[in-house]
Parts: C-alpha cells; sequence; structure tokens
C-alpha cells in the first residue's frame, strides 16, 4: 500500500493534486498573543523575517479548474513550509486533496 506522501506525489505528477504557500495575511501575535518574554518575542520575529509565516493550502484539480481541499495557516519557521519531513501538518493537508479528488471521482461532481 502506497503512503500518503506516494500517493499524493503521483497524483501531483499528473496535475490532479498540488500544494500552495501563500504569505500570511495574519499578524502571528494577533493570532497567538504576545510571549511575556521580550526575548521569545524576538526570536519569534526573527524567525518569521528569516523564513516567512505561511498559509499552506491542498487544492485538487476537477472541472477545469483548482479547487480548495484543506488548509492551514501561521506556518512559522519552517524553511520549506510544503515539506512534510518538516511541516507536521503537510501530510493531512495532503490526504484532505486525495480524499477530495477521490470523492469528486466517485460522486461526479463537487462536494
Amino acid at each position: 500500500m502506497q503512503s500518503t506522501i506516494e500517493t499524493f506525489r503521483a497524483l501531483e505528477s499528473d496535475d490532479q493534486v498540488r500544494l500552495r504557500a501563500l504569505p500570511e495575511v495574519e499578524s502571528y501575535f494577533d493570532v497567538y498573543g504576545e510571549p511575556d518574554d521580550a526575548h521569545e518575542r524576538q526570536e519569534i520575529i526573527d524567525q518569521i523575517d528569516r523564513n516567512g509565516c505561511w498559509f499552506v493550502v491542498s487544492e485538487f484539480y476537477a472541472d477545469g479548474q483548482w479547487h480548495h481541499a484543506d488548509s492551514v495557516g501561521m506556518c512559522a519557521g519552517y524553511e520549506n513550509p510544503l515539506d512534510p519531513a518538516e511541516n507536521c501538518y503537510v501530510e493531512g493537508l495532503m490526504e484532505s486533496a486525495i480524499r477530495a479528488l477521490e470523492m469528486q471521482s466517485t460522486e461526479g461532481a463537487l462536494i
């Protein structure tokens, strides 16, 4: 049985699913609040300045266009926010795209 990552990569190579990382529009501190420690705050700022803060989206292709399957925001501190070995949310996003594509294929209509 293929792993989620292997299945996703095969479908991705056929342009049936994809992942995208978009710059996060919300402020990290508005979402998570301010840390008590000024040093910790500066570390977070430096990490975001270095690697960005991302909104990661999984999508599937059907009916001649891309459709949203799942997403997660506030992906900060990752050198590659689309790497499942680095970002623990990516494999779940891949699974969502695979399932959405399968449902669309079996039902013949978008969910």
